[in-house]
């Protein structure tokens, strides 16, 4: 069984609330810079890399029995905050901006998660991201 990434927009705009919902297979092993969130494609009118960037404002989540990495990407990953497992949690980042994408010159705008700890079968976990274009 491969892993399971639901995504769902909850809003849209200048503003997308994405909903991310992820479990484990117990085969394929941790997720590496997957893409949750690309500009270019999830966005009606579609916004290219370089033309804007995103910050994450909120994030709540709730993970069971691993540890999740968000990055916005770029030749190397650039990253931003580790979510930890067990429980959950909310994190508000608005009073100072947000964690902007702060990539280099070979930015996608495109937001990436990596797992840790998430390959045992059973791993699941749930976010709600809350993004803006700055």
């Amino acid at each position: 069984m491969s892993n399971i990434v639901v995504k769902q927009f909850i809003v849209s705009g200048h503003k997308p609330v994405l909903y991310v919902y992820l479990e484990s297979g117990g085969n394929e092993g941790e997720l590496t810079n997957y893409v949750l969130f690309d500009p270019a494609v999830d966005l009606a009118p579609p916004i290219f890399a370089g033309a804007r960037q995103f910050s994450v404002k909120q994030v709540w989540w709730n993970f069971s029995w691993f540890d999740a990495m968000l990055s916005f990407d770029d030749l190397v990953p650039y990253p931003n905050w580790t979510f930890p497992r067990d429980g959950d949690g909310y994190k508000d980042f608005r009073y100072f901006g947000g964690l902007k994408d702060r990539a280099g010159i070979d930015h996608t705008s495109k937001l990436l998660i990596s797992t840790k700890d998430f390959a045992p079968l059973g791993s699941k976990g749930n976010m709600v991201i809350e993004l803006q274009k700055d």
